[in-house]
């Protein structure tokens, strides 16, 4: 009787011991799920707020080639557009606007540039045809005057500099969101023509490109 009583208890152990291994392997297992379904999210983020700066260098360097009856758009045109809702960075600065081009009488001028007349507010990732879309993700442009400007305001440039800031955001299918903001400064000459090509100047691709010449 006591063999067979010993033999219980052992069995049982072991099953015990199998049980908490078991659910630690499970929950482990779960962890690793979550972290790693941050970690795209999370990407998925910084890579919208990434294709929004891309696309506001070169709204902000098309700017520059409007001729003939469209003049070149200025800085301080952008700034004084009153566009809303209003955006404070994180960081402190001017409070940065939508980068909003509704207002400009220039669409004619726009449209060989591929620059479409609109404000930059939740504007859809583009996406191959045909790709499964699972997180729907935006990103939202934004305008401010650098702090460092000698005799700008918030809505008057005076050194050609100016601050894009990218939001992007993530809508998951259970409707929660994450956003990611990432800003950009940029050294333009009057009408928003780049200094120079940022290209292999900055390898986060978020700086201040070298100026070329002076105003």
């Amino acid at each position: 009787m006591k063999d067979r009583g010993s033999a219980l208890v052992s069995v049982i152990l072991v099953l015990l011991v199998l049980t908490i291994v078991g659910v630690g392997i499970a929950y482990f297992t779960s962890m690793e799920d979550r972290l790693s379904g941050n970690t795209r999210i999370t990407k998925a983020g910084f890579y919208a707020a990434d294709a929004g700066l891309r696309r506001a260098e070169f709204v902000l360097s098309g700017l520059s080639d409007l001729t003939g009856t469209c003049a070149p758009v200025t800085l301080t045109n952008l700034l004084q557009t009153g566009s809303t809702p209003t955006l404070a960075v994180p960081g402190g600065g001017y409070t940065a606007i939508p980068l909003d081009l509704t207002g400009l009488s220039t669409a004619l001028c726009l449209t060989p540039l591929g620059i479409a007349q609109q404000k930059f507010y939740n504007v859809p990732v583009p996406v191959d045809a045909g790709t499964p879309v699972v997180d729907r993700a935006t990103y939202s442009l934004y305008v401010r005057n650098n702090v460092d400007d000698p005799k700008g305001t918030a809505t008057v440039d005076d050194d050609g500099i100016i601050n894009v800031v990218s939001v992007g955001t993530v809508t998951l299918t259970a409707g929660t969101t994450l956003t990611r903001i990432l800003e950009e400064q940029l050294l333009l000459t009057t009408g928003g023509a780049f200094g120079s090509s940022q290209k292999n100047l900055n390898a986060g691709g978020t700086g201040t490109a070298q100026k070329k010449g002076g105003h």
